[in-house]
């Protein structure tokens, strides 16, 4: 074993990212990177019991060419004693009908197809052949389009992968000394032309501001290494912290739709207030975060959160809005207004309404409890009882006081979110008098005594 297969052999061990007997899908290209990882893994597949597979995908982009690199990955693998998975996927075709770059969609189906691979093979460990200098490329990229800490972090070393692991063993190492690898065992590596073109950003770092980090210091991976490793482990600490408080702030979590309470996570100090948004987030875009949600978001969203105006909204990428009011915080992409509604509501019915709660009606006394949630409805009332959403103008005629009020200040009284204005019951007599506004509000028409009354119940889907 060379010095170059000791250090990563120990970086391994370190870092526990192989055990005995272990079955690996390697993701090669047939670039350099990919095939030295290969060339290596098979170099020390004795020493750990390993069984290998290869992943390879053609993505379509440069024809015959990618699908030649293809057969010779497949041809390296016969000769090497490995199996082989390989595929073509039109990734052309996919990017015309999906609004992102090549770069993501082109990762997207590659690593949907390493996932097939391993669940086809039942394999619990994929090996990636990204290196010190991606690395060190990918933790700039990230602090200079303003990511949030923990994508500043960079690449790390083991990561799951739905229900196996990805792990990265050439992180230790950079670009030259895996060239260097490659001329003394004579490896054949394809070259991809796209790799050194300046319309990727990540090309340009590669190419102008690397080489000037590893004239300073031609160990600067290591350093970038080690504070990625670092910020990691941080980044866990604080982020088992944060999960707690997160799971004291939902009210709601349902897909696409989340509502927390924000008034506490504004309690929280400002680290754990990063990381709770950043838990919202990562439930509500399913793990997958847009290319182009930065910290400027979330930074931008807590400031509105903790600013004095009672309702607010923020728009996020992909449709996801913030919408902020009184003491609650909903996350949804769900923007459509509530459908009014109109029900009639005749003696001895129950009526469920389109958000699950219901409204019921009781002739034994025994069912009456004190609140807002009952209503006492004369015995002689006229059916049926009108049961609908609000009306521009809608005013109650106050119980006791003799006066009116406006329906919309009931609602500003109570601090009723915005989003659920539109939906909240109101019951109105024949004539189109409010009685009640369950939970908020009785009118003057109310039986002054439980003799000769009929009980209306308001009932929310969390007493059922």
């Amino acid at each position: 074993m060379d010095l170059f297969e000791a250090k990563v052999n120990n970086f391994i061990e370190r870092h526990k990212l192989l055990s005995k007997g272990l079955h690996v899908l390697v993701g090669v290209s047939g670039g350099p990177d990919s095939l030295a990882m290969l060339y290596f893994l098979k170099r020390i597949r004795e020493q750990w019991d390993l069984k290998l597979t290869v992943a390879h995908v053609d993505h379509m982009f440069r024809g015959e060419q990618s699908f030649n690199e293809l057969k010779y990955v497949e041809q390296i693998c016969t000769k090497w004693d490995i199996g082989f998975e390989g595929v073509q996927l039109n990734v052309p075709l996919a990017i015309s009908k999906q609004s992102k770059s090549s770069q993501a969609v082109s990762r997207e189906l590659r690593y949907q197809f390493y996932q097939e691979v391993m669940e086809k093979h039942h394999i619990p460990v994929l090996a990636l052949a990204h290196h010190g200098d991606d690395q060190m490329e990918t933790i700039l990229m990230r602090l200079t389009r303003g990511s949030s800490l923990k994508g500043s972090a960079g690449i790390r070393v083991h990561r799951d992968f739905g229900h196996s692991k990805i792990i990265r063993p050439f992180l230790c190492v950079t670009k030259a000394e895996i060239e260097e690898y490659i001329r003394q065992n004579r490896l054949e590596p394809v070259y991809d032309p796209s790799n050194k073109k300046d319309i990727y950003t990540r090309n340009r770092f590669r190419k102008y501001v690397l080489p000037f980090l590893k004239q300073e210091n031609k160990n600067v991976h290591m350093h970038f290494q080690r504070f990625s490793e670092e910020l990691t482990e941080d980044e866990e600490y604080i982020m088992n912290h944060a999960r707690t408080v997160y799971n004291n702030l939902v009210t709601k979590e349902e897909a696409g739709d989340l509502t927390i309470k924000r008034n506490e996570l504004l309690r929280e100090p400002m680290p754990l207030q990063r990381r709770c948004i950043h838990l919202i987030l990562n439930y509500l875009y399913k793990g997958k975060l847009p290319e182009n949600l930065a910290a400027i978001h979330i930074n931008y969203l807590l400031e509105t959160m903790g600013s004095t105006k009672p309702s607010s909204k923020v728009d996020l990428p992909n449709g996801l809005q913030a919408i902020m009011s009184y003491q609650t915080c909903r996350f949804t992409f769900n923007h459509s207004k509530p459908k009014a509604y109109t029900y009639e509501w005749n003696k001895g019915e129950t009526i469920t309404l389109p958000n699950g709660n219901q409204l019921l009606m009781h002739c034994n006394k025994e069912t009456l409890e004190k609140g807002n949630n009952y209503y006492l409805l004369k015995e002689q009332s006229a059916f049926p009882l009108i049961v609908r959403t609000r009306n521009e103008g809608d005013r109650i005629q106050l119980k006791g006081s003799g006066g009116t009020k406006k329906i919309k200040s009931v609602f500003i009284d109570y601090k009723i979110p915005l989003h659920m204005r539109d939906e909240w019951p109101i019951v109105t007599d024949r004539e189109g008098n409010i009685l009640w506004i369950p939970l908020l509000k009785k009118s003057q028409f109310e039986a002054l005594n439980q003799e000769n009354v009929i009980i209306l119940q308001y009932k929310t889907y969390e007493d059922f």
